[in-house]
């Protein structure tokens, strides 16, 4: 069983893409075996059903035959603004 490693939301879709490929699988033979639609199929391919059910994209998995690591890589931190830290032990006390 071959083992897909992906760190975003986006990269699942394309990476089952390859996976489907390597096997010389259709979307429309493994949308119907997996009973999902072709024209979802498709777009989770593409990359943009980042939040697509999690029973659909398991149905595709499994009948693709792979397993799936997720690996949650660090991401950049979102920069803070320029105002002062806000101390919460001191909001909390304020209460």
């Amino acid at each position: 069983m071959a083992t897909i490693e992906v760190s975003r939301p986006d990269d699942l879709g394309p990476a089952l893409r390859e996976a489907r490929i390597a096997e010389d699988v259709t979307q429309q033979a493994l949308a119907s075996m997996a009973g999902v639609g072709r024209q979802w199929l498709n777009a989770f391919e593409a990359g943009q059903k980042s939040s697509a059910p999690l029973d659909m994209v398991m149905r595709v998995i499994s009948t693709l035959g792979v397993s799936v690591k997720l690996s949650g890589r660090p991401t950049t931190p979102v920069p803070l603004d320029d105002e002062d830290p806000v101390d919460l032990d001191d909001l909390l006390d304020d209460t």
